[in-house]
């Protein structure tokens, strides 16, 4: 089965934008020396590359990869700027008066491009990870990651059942 980069770069990307690229560190029987891949390629379900058998050449430059795009993550640390950003919009919201639409807009495009700024990164880091896989470590991959997507649709179909009016409730 072959899989375009295309669909495997946005998988990818979906676990990291839900996990936020931190590299914490490994729990007891974690690898990666002290990087937790799970943290960044995680989300719901857990670590993608959990099940693959990594050589150690390939953990290795996992591990690297992970270390370069934490640094650079801590080096760009963005998270004051949102909170700035945050707050900046809560203060609009609760002048009194006429709501500045073009103040709001302002601040809610500068949101948007670091957002978009993380996700590039975020990316990059998914695509040279996904160039030191093999491809049946990336089929391995997907097909983990379509049966965690089920798996979690039908736990939220069990939790979150849809509202259904029987015939019998309608007509009393």
């Amino acid at each position: 089965m072959k899989i375009s980069n295309g669909v495997l770069a946005a998988a990818m990307v979906a676990g990291l934008s839900l996990s936020g690229l931190s590299a914490h560190a490994a729990g007891p029987g974690g690898w990666g020396g002290g990087m937790g891949v799970g943290s960044t390629f995680g989300g719901p379900g857990g670590n993608a590359l959990d099940g693959l058998d990594l050589t150690r050449k390939q953990r290795n430059q996992i591990t690297t990869i992970l270390k370069e795009a934490h640094d650079q993550d801590q080096a760009q640390d963005t998270q004051e700027e949102f909170e700035n950003l945050h707050e900046q919009i809560q203060d609009l919201l609760s002048v009194p008066g006429p709501l500045d639409q073009n103040q709001i807009a302002q601040v809610q495009q500068k949101m948007a491009a670091l957002r978009a700024e993380r996700e590039a990164r975020h990316l990059q880091t998914a695509s040279r990870i996904h160039d030191v896989l093999t491809p049946e470590q990336l089929t391995q991959m997907r097909e983990r990651q379509r049966k965690i997507h089920d798996l979690l649709s039908q736990l939220n179909a069990l939790q979150h059942p849809a509202q259904q009016i029987s015939s019998d409730s309608q007509k009393k």
